[in-house]
Protein backbone atom coordinates (compact mmCIF):
# COMPACT_ATOMS: atom_id res chain seq x y z
CA UNK A 1 0.00 0.00 0.00
CA UNK A 2 2.76 2.60 0.91
CA UNK A 3 4.30 1.51 -2.66
CA UNK A 4 1.63 2.32 -4.85
CA UNK A 5 0.14 5.41 -2.36
CA UNK A 6 1.02 8.69 -4.47
CA UNK A 7 2.74 9.38 -1.37
CA UNK A 8 3.65 6.77 1.08
CA UNK A 9 3.89 8.02 4.77
CA UNK A 10 5.33 6.15 7.72
CA UNK A 11 5.78 6.32 11.50
CA UNK A 12 9.17 7.85 12.36
CA UNK A 13 9.24 6.42 15.86
CA UNK A 14 7.34 3.52 15.86
CA UNK A 15 7.20 2.61 12.20
CA UNK A 16 8.46 -0.90 11.13
CA UNK A 17 11.97 -0.57 8.85
CA UNK A 18 10.29 -2.24 6.34
CA UNK A 19 7.24 0.35 6.59
CA UNK A 20 9.89 3.64 6.47
CA UNK A 21 11.45 2.04 3.25
CA UNK A 22 9.21 1.65 1.31
CA UNK A 23 7.73 5.02 2.53
CA UNK A 24 8.12 8.61 0.25
CA UNK A 25 8.16 10.48 3.90
CA UNK A 26 8.56 9.47 7.15
CA UNK A 27 7.08 11.23 10.23
CA UNK A 28 10.09 12.12 12.64
CA UNK A 29 7.76 12.73 15.40
CA UNK A 30 4.08 10.27 14.41
CA UNK A 31 2.17 13.46 14.27
CA UNK A 32 -0.41 13.79 11.90
CA UNK A 33 -0.96 17.35 12.43
CA UNK A 34 2.93 17.22 10.84
CA UNK A 35 1.42 16.12 7.10
CA UNK A 36 -1.18 18.77 6.92
CA UNK A 37 1.19 21.61 7.79
CA UNK A 38 3.73 20.09 5.13
CA UNK A 39 0.67 20.58 2.69
CA UNK A 40 -0.41 23.95 4.01
CA UNK A 41 3.62 24.78 3.11
CA UNK A 42 3.99 23.42 -0.18
CA UNK A 43 0.55 24.87 -1.32
CA UNK A 44 1.90 28.10 -0.51
CA UNK A 45 5.44 27.51 -2.35
CA UNK A 46 3.45 26.21 -5.68
CA UNK A 47 1.46 29.12 -5.02
CA UNK A 48 4.47 31.56 -4.78
CA UNK A 49 6.43 30.43 -7.41
CA UNK A 50 3.52 30.90 -9.85
CA UNK A 51 2.59 34.61 -8.24
CA UNK A 52 7.13 35.55 -8.98
CA UNK A 53 6.82 33.71 -12.37
CA UNK A 54 3.21 36.07 -13.29
CA UNK A 55 4.70 38.96 -11.86
CA UNK A 56 8.55 38.55 -13.93
CA UNK A 57 6.61 37.24 -17.30
CA UNK A 58 4.41 40.21 -17.29
CA UNK A 59 6.59 42.85 -16.62
CA UNK A 60 9.40 41.40 -19.00
CA UNK A 61 6.60 41.01 -21.93
CA UNK A 62 5.14 44.61 -21.20
CA UNK A 63 8.68 45.98 -22.04
CA UNK A 64 9.63 43.46 -24.78
CA UNK A 65 6.57 44.61 -26.41
CA UNK A 66 6.39 48.14 -25.74
CA UNK A 67 10.41 48.68 -27.21
CA UNK A 68 9.05 46.38 -30.82
CA UNK A 69 5.74 48.23 -30.85
CA UNK A 70 7.69 51.52 -30.71
CA UNK A 71 9.99 50.66 -33.11
CA UNK A 72 7.57 48.97 -35.39
CA UNK A 73 5.47 52.37 -35.52
CA UNK A 74 8.64 54.34 -36.14
CA UNK A 75 8.51 55.93 -32.94
CA UNK A 76 11.88 55.80 -30.59
CA UNK A 77 12.56 53.67 -28.08
CA UNK A 78 10.93 54.82 -24.94
CA UNK A 79 13.35 53.63 -22.86
CA UNK A 80 17.16 54.37 -22.34
CA UNK A 81 19.20 51.04 -21.84
CA UNK A 82 20.25 52.22 -18.31
CA UNK A 83 16.34 52.53 -17.88
CA UNK A 84 15.71 48.76 -18.99
CA UNK A 85 18.34 47.48 -16.59
CA UNK A 86 17.29 49.85 -13.67
CA UNK A 87 13.35 47.90 -13.94
CA UNK A 88 14.65 44.58 -14.03
CA UNK A 89 17.19 44.40 -11.17
CA UNK A 90 16.28 47.41 -9.08
CA UNK A 91 12.24 47.97 -9.55
CA UNK A 92 11.36 44.21 -10.18
CA UNK A 93 14.33 42.34 -7.80
CA UNK A 94 12.56 43.71 -4.07
CA UNK A 95 9.26 43.24 -4.75
CA UNK A 96 9.60 39.85 -6.46
CA UNK A 97 11.52 38.56 -3.69
CA UNK A 98 8.77 39.73 -1.63
CA UNK A 99 6.16 37.78 -3.53
CA UNK A 100 8.07 34.71 -3.41
CA UNK A 101 7.70 34.82 0.69
CA UNK A 102 3.85 35.53 0.60
CA UNK A 103 2.09 34.18 3.49
CA UNK A 104 -0.49 31.29 2.76
CA UNK A 105 -3.66 32.58 1.24
CA UNK A 106 -6.62 31.76 3.98
CA UNK A 107 -8.76 29.08 1.32
CA UNK A 108 -5.25 27.04 0.83
CA UNK A 109 -6.31 24.16 2.56
CA UNK A 110 -10.25 24.20 1.25
CA UNK A 111 -9.12 23.53 -2.30
CA UNK A 112 -9.08 20.12 -3.51
CA UNK A 113 -5.98 18.28 -4.47
CA UNK A 114 -4.10 19.44 -7.98
CA UNK A 115 -2.92 17.57 -10.98
CA UNK A 116 0.51 16.73 -10.52
CA UNK A 117 0.82 17.27 -14.10
CA UNK A 118 -0.49 20.62 -13.87
CA UNK A 119 1.56 23.51 -15.53
CA UNK A 120 2.33 26.31 -14.10
CA UNK A 121 1.94 28.42 -17.09
CA UNK A 122 -1.08 26.46 -18.28
CA UNK A 123 -3.16 28.00 -21.50
CA UNK A 124 -5.41 30.89 -18.90
CA UNK A 125 -2.42 31.78 -17.04
CA UNK A 126 -0.48 32.62 -20.38
CA UNK A 127 -3.41 34.16 -21.59
CA UNK A 128 -3.55 36.54 -18.63
CA UNK A 129 0.26 37.07 -19.04
CA UNK A 130 -0.10 38.44 -22.56
CA UNK A 131 -3.15 40.51 -22.00
CA UNK A 132 -1.15 42.32 -18.37
CA UNK A 133 1.78 42.46 -20.64
CA UNK A 134 -0.47 44.03 -23.59
CA UNK A 135 -2.37 46.17 -21.19
CA UNK A 136 1.12 48.11 -19.95
CA UNK A 137 2.83 48.75 -23.32
CA UNK A 138 -0.15 50.02 -24.66
CA UNK A 139 -0.49 52.29 -22.00
CA UNK A 140 3.09 53.54 -21.80
CA UNK A 141 3.52 54.03 -25.82
CA UNK A 142 0.17 56.59 -25.68
CA UNK A 143 2.04 58.46 -22.84
CA UNK A 144 5.32 57.97 -24.76
CA UNK A 145 3.69 59.15 -27.64
CA UNK A 146 1.73 62.40 -26.30
CA UNK A 147 4.81 63.31 -23.79
CA UNK A 148 7.34 63.59 -25.99
CA UNK A 149 5.37 66.14 -28.16
CA UNK A 150 6.58 68.60 -25.40
CA UNK A 151 10.28 67.57 -25.90
CA UNK A 152 12.12 64.12 -25.88
CA UNK A 153 13.11 64.06 -22.78
CA UNK A 154 10.00 64.51 -21.21
CA UNK A 155 8.33 61.46 -23.39
CA UNK A 156 11.64 59.12 -22.08
CA UNK A 157 10.64 60.64 -18.23
CA UNK A 158 7.09 59.74 -18.89
CA UNK A 159 7.07 56.59 -20.30
CA UNK A 160 10.28 55.09 -17.81
CA UNK A 161 8.15 56.53 -14.48
CA UNK A 162 4.76 55.48 -15.95
CA UNK A 163 6.09 51.54 -16.32
CA UNK A 164 7.68 51.93 -13.30
CA UNK A 165 4.36 52.43 -11.24
CA UNK A 166 2.87 49.75 -13.08
CA UNK A 167 5.20 46.87 -11.76
CA UNK A 168 4.78 48.47 -8.07
CA UNK A 169 1.01 48.12 -8.85
CA UNK A 170 0.64 45.04 -10.39
CA UNK A 171 3.16 43.37 -7.92
CA UNK A 172 0.36 44.09 -5.51
CA UNK A 173 -2.63 43.23 -8.75
CA UNK A 174 -0.76 39.69 -9.44
CA UNK A 175 -0.53 38.08 -5.92
CA UNK A 176 -4.48 37.92 -5.86
CA UNK A 177 -5.29 35.82 -8.37
CA UNK A 178 -8.85 36.17 -8.96
CA UNK A 179 -9.80 37.28 -6.18
CA UNK A 180 -10.55 40.89 -5.57
CA UNK A 181 -7.37 43.34 -5.09
CA UNK A 182 -9.76 45.25 -2.09
CA UNK A 183 -9.56 43.01 0.63
CA UNK A 184 -7.51 42.24 3.48
CA UNK A 185 -4.96 39.78 2.49
CA UNK A 186 -3.66 42.58 0.11
CA UNK A 187 -1.81 44.21 3.33
CA UNK A 188 -0.73 40.66 4.80
CA UNK A 189 2.85 40.97 3.41
CA UNK A 190 4.84 43.61 5.14
CA UNK A 191 7.90 43.03 3.19
CA UNK A 192 6.00 43.68 0.06
CA UNK A 193 4.87 46.85 0.93
CA UNK A 194 8.50 47.79 2.25
CA UNK A 195 10.24 46.57 -1.11
CA UNK A 196 7.32 48.70 -2.66
CA UNK A 197 7.85 52.17 -0.50
CA UNK A 198 11.30 51.59 -1.32
CA UNK A 199 11.70 51.56 -5.16
CA UNK A 200 8.71 54.06 -5.45
CA UNK A 201 11.00 56.29 -3.58
CA UNK A 202 14.33 55.64 -5.41
CA UNK A 203 12.01 55.99 -8.64
CA UNK A 204 10.99 60.00 -7.09
CA UNK A 205 15.20 60.53 -6.78
CA UNK A 206 16.06 58.93 -10.07
CA UNK A 207 13.61 61.23 -11.95
CA UNK A 208 13.46 64.58 -9.82
CA UNK A 209 17.25 64.83 -8.55
CA UNK A 210 18.82 66.67 -11.76
CA UNK A 211 22.11 65.24 -11.82
CA UNK A 212 20.97 61.74 -11.14
CA UNK A 213 18.14 62.23 -13.81
CA UNK A 214 20.74 63.01 -15.87
CA UNK A 215 22.23 60.10 -15.79
CA UNK A 216 19.36 57.94 -16.40
CA UNK A 217 18.00 60.31 -19.56
CA UNK A 218 15.34 61.97 -17.53
CA UNK A 219 14.06 65.05 -16.47
CA UNK A 220 12.17 66.27 -13.43
CA UNK A 221 8.57 65.66 -13.72
CA UNK A 222 6.10 68.62 -12.60
CA UNK A 223 2.77 67.10 -10.13
CA UNK A 224 0.10 66.87 -12.55
CA UNK A 225 3.11 64.24 -14.78
CA UNK A 226 3.61 62.08 -11.38
CA UNK A 227 -0.69 62.25 -11.16
CA UNK A 228 -1.46 61.02 -15.33
CA UNK A 229 1.88 58.33 -14.51
CA UNK A 230 -0.71 56.95 -11.10
CA UNK A 231 -3.19 57.12 -12.98
CA UNK A 232 -2.53 55.32 -15.95
CA UNK A 233 -1.04 51.99 -13.71
CA UNK A 234 -3.95 52.06 -11.33
CA UNK A 235 -5.46 51.29 -14.85
CA UNK A 236 -4.36 47.50 -14.72
CA UNK A 237 -6.24 46.96 -11.29
CA UNK A 238 -9.37 47.86 -12.87
CA UNK A 239 -8.71 45.80 -16.23
CA UNK A 240 -8.11 43.15 -13.86
CA UNK A 241 -11.26 43.88 -11.32
CA UNK A 242 -13.15 43.82 -14.68
CA UNK A 243 -11.95 40.42 -15.52
CA UNK A 244 -12.56 39.27 -12.15
CA UNK A 245 -15.56 40.48 -11.76
CA UNK A 246 -16.82 38.99 -15.31
CA UNK A 247 -15.23 35.26 -14.19
CA UNK A 248 -17.80 35.34 -11.10
CA UNK A 249 -20.49 36.26 -12.62
CA UNK A 250 -20.11 33.13 -15.12
CA UNK A 251 -19.23 30.90 -12.26
CA UNK A 252 -22.28 32.45 -10.44
CA UNK A 253 -24.29 31.34 -13.62
CA UNK A 254 -22.73 27.80 -14.04
CA UNK A 255 -23.68 27.29 -10.13
CA UNK A 256 -27.23 28.01 -10.98
CA UNK A 257 -27.57 25.86 -13.70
Amino acid sequence: ALERADVGVAMGQRGTEVAKEAADVVLTDDRIATIIGAIRRGRTIFDNIITFVRFNLATNLGALLTILVARSLGLPTPFTPLQVLWVNLIMDGPPAMALGADPPRPDVMQRPPRDPQARILDRRRILTLLVLGGWMAAVTLIVFAVARDTSAERGLTMAFTTFVLFQVVNSVNVRTGWNSVFTRRTLTNPALWIALASVTALQVVVVQVGPVADVFGAEPLPLTGWLVAVACALSIVVLSEAARAVRRLRHADTDHQ
